[in-house]
């Protein structure tokens, strides 16, 4: 068949340009290992260019953020406390990445935890940046975060309230760089404390 401007399009030319806007698209996988490598740099503001306006941010069964500004806090609190991902079993699949995330921080280390799984995670693109994020804790590390966190809420109610209230007003977990520094203070003072008792 012979292309006609304005008439009939060509089979051949219309798989050419198929063709090319594959070859176009960007490989999420990639892009997914250029956001991890970001991430892990702790520069906020460069972080923040990978999210859509109305990205959503899902701690399964813990937290739903849909505010980009509340994101942001959060990115704020993994910069402060240096967190390090790091991603496995990594499958993509249309718009979205599937993955297990293992993640450390001063915060979990102080805390003892020292690492947390998370799995399934996945994170969906939209025109190239991350419109969805979702991740669950898996109960393994759950099971090891629970008997610290009590720990730790159990002697700053006792020994601390007024730090305990300040990192957590109205008994609610907030995000940011101030309460970031704040937990790992607190963190350093319950560690002191534990240890000195053992």
């Amino acid at each position: 068949m012979v292309l006609h401007v304005g008439k009939t399009i060509s089979p051949i030319f219309l798989w050419t340009l198929i063709l090319m806007v594959l070859a176009c698209a960007p490989d999420l996988s990639e892009r997914m290992r250029i956001y991890v490598e970001t991430y892990n740099t702790h520069d906020v503001d460069e972080i923040m260019t990978f999210y859509t306006d109305d990205v959503r941010f899902e701690n399964v069964g813990v937290w739903v953020k849909t505010d980009k500004q509340e994101v942001r806090k959060i990115t704020e609190w993994d910069a402060t406390t240096h967190i390090v991902m790091k991603v496995s079993n990594v499958m993509v699949r249309g718009d979205t990445v599937t993955f297990s995330l293992l993640e450390t921080n001063d915060w979990l280390k102080l805390a003892g935890i020292g690492e947390a799984l998370y799995e399934p995670s996945r994170i969906v693109f939209k025109d190239g940046k991350i419109a969805i994020i979702q991740a669950k804790l898996t109960e393994e590390s759950l099971n090891r975060w629970m008997p610290k966190w009590n720990s730790i809420l159990a002697w700053a109610t006792e020994h601390r309230p007024d730090r305990l209230a300040e990192v957590m007003p109205e008994g609610a977990f907030v995000f940011g760089a101030d309460y970031a520094r704040k937990w790992l203070e607190l963190l350093e003072e319950w560690r002191q404390a534990t240890e000195e008792t053992e």
